[in-house]
């Protein structure tokens, strides 16, 4: 079955929509506008790459299953087109690339409405675009003046590829609910007012090569942030889960929890309940919250090789924290100011982890004798803690590996 829907509306809501956008492959079959879209779409079967002319093409709503993908992309990286709604329900084989999805903020908007959905859909693909959100006017609370809106909210999908996207100025950046192989990659999330990525009842799911950066709540809302968190709210864990070579940044905004996977007041006795096969390893954290990476209810957990770093302008120190009903559990090597959880479990492996800690100088671990300052978040506006020749963290070959390639201005 084909179905398909393109609708023209404004310009964009008047936005300079230009960004830079990686180049991508130029072949293939111009399109001109969003009845042009429309058309091409219709007579598609698979195989096809329909180069976007600038301008805005409205509303995509397409529950086509084609053969093989069918690619939709900018013509011009620098003049992307632009969709200010995104419906994929039973699609298959889609793939948008340097697309702008804009989302302007329409009065009585909730904080979670979601303009860019894709339901029920398989083998689908959106890279290098920009997913640009919206704030909230005239509601008289303290939202006025912040983000809203959820800028990708993904539902029952499989085979789901995120790759080299912005998302920026939302209210939480990706909600994920019952997906499977979920690849979220190389994509920069920032300018959000509560959560980066949400994810709940997951099979297959990598973060992998994100930079989080830069989160803000309203003030007076109340607002709670999490970089990454993986619910139970279906309810059932989650399984097969990585998330590997990121960096997450507090940077010029406010503390966060980055890597949460709570126990949503759920019975975590229940083996469906609990999240199984999860590998966080080399990761950058700069942070100010308690929960640097906070893991409850599971088994088969891998922690590895993690900078967890406390930066000014937080409320406590990030550490590492595993429920102690955690089975098969390995800690190793990361650079953190506390491992919580730990208490001599047979099954539980913590080993060369090197104690770091920025409280008081003349004790052990003390940042100043283990990181090299490269820049610093309320100064510079972002942090690159290199490590230290000689330092604890040298000789145990602890913390993130991605802190070698610092400087990076």
């Amino acid at each position: 079955m084909l179905g398909f829907d393109v609708a023209a509306q404004t310009p964009c809501q008047g936005r300079d929509v230009r960004t830079h956008l990686p180049a991508t492959q130029t072949k293939g079959q111009p399109v001109a506008n969003a009845a042009d879209l429309g058309a091409a779409l219709q007579n598609a079967r698979g195989g096809e790459i329909f180069l976007l002319a600038p301008g805005n093409y409205g509303t995509l709503r397409l529950n086509a299953s084609y053969r093989s993908p069918v690619v939709i992309r900018s013509a011009d990286p620098a003049a992307p087109a632009c969709f200010t709604r995104l419906v994929l329900e039973g699609a298959r084989n889609v793939h948008l690339d340097g697309v702008y999805f804009d989302y302007t903020y329409n009065g009585g908007d909730p904080h979670f409405i979601a303009y860019f959905v894709i339901l029920n859909s398989t083998d689908i693909v959106i890279s290098n675009s920009v997913f640009d959100g919206g704030t909230a006017r005239g509601t008289g609370s303290e939202a006025d003046g912040y983000s809203i809106g959820i800028g990708l909210k993904i539902e029952r999908g499989g085979n789901l590829t995120l790759s080299g996207n912005e998302f920026r100025r939302w209210w939480t950046a990706v909600l994920s609910v019952q997906s499977r192989q979920f690849v979220f990659t190389g994509n920069n999330i920032h300018t959000i007012r509560s959560d980066g990525v949400d994810v709940d009842a997951a099979d297959g799911l990598r973060i992998e090569r994100n930079r989080f950066h830069d989160f803000g709540g309203a003030a007076g809302s109340q607002d709670h942030r999490d970089m990454i968190q993986i619910m139970r709210v279906s309810p059932r864990g989650s399984s097969d889960i990585v998330i590997r070579d990121n960096i997450f940044d507090m940077a010029g905004g406010d503390f966060t929890q980055t890597i949460w996977a709570g126990g949503d007041g759920k019975d975590l006795g229940n083996p469906v309940m609990r999240h199984r096969n999860v590998l966080v390893e080399n990761n950058m954290i700069y942070n100010g919250h308690i929960h640097g990476i906070s893991i409850h209810g599971s088994d088969n957990i891998s922690i590895r090789k993690n900078s967890v770093i406390h930066v000014p302008g937080g409320h406590s120190v990030p550490v590492i924290n595993i429920s102690p009903d955690s089975t098969s559990v390995v800690i190793e090597q990361n650079a953190v100011a506390n491992i919580i959880g730990h208490e001599n479990q047979r099954d539980w492996v913590v080993l060369n982890n090197a104690l770091i800690q920025d409280q008081t100088p003349s004790q052990g671990g003390y940042y100043d004798s283990q990181f090299i300052y490269y820049a610093q978040g309320r100064k510079d506006g972002y942090n690159e803690y290199g490590v230290r020749p000689g330092s604890q963290l040298d000789r145990l070959n602890a913390g993130s590996s991605l802190s070698q390639s610092y400087p990076s201005r």
